[in-house]
């Protein structure tokens, strides 16, 4: 079971201890066991594709317009696409069903 809690304090950047613009743990773990932590942080990720993508999605002030929602949350998908893709997960649009 998923779910969501949103805070009005985030934790630091672990790389860099600046601010971040959000972070979630993923459902699932790493290679050790422990909860993937994605991050999004401004002055570390604006070099990784989809991340910069919802880092300017943001900071152009779209994040704040309601009629942006559907392009935000393909942005947000996107992002976790990629922040799980380094730990060794990856989206599959259809199962692959063994005939």
């Amino acid at each position: 079971m998923a779910r969501v809690v949103t805070s009005d304090r985030l934790p630091q950047c672990s790389r860099c201890r600046g601010d971040l613009l959000t972070s979630i743990v993923m459902p699932k773990n790493d290679e050790h066991g422990r909860p993937i932590h994605l991050e999004l942080c401004p002055a570390c990720d604006a070099g990784r594709p989809a991340a910069g993508a919802l880092i300017r999605f943001f900071a152009d002030g779209r994040g704040r317009d309601p009629d942006q929602a559907k392009e935000g949350a393909r942005l947000v998908m996107e992002w976790t696409k990629e922040g799980m893709a380094a730990h060794g997960w990856f989206w599959e649009e259809e199962p692959t069903v063994p005939d």
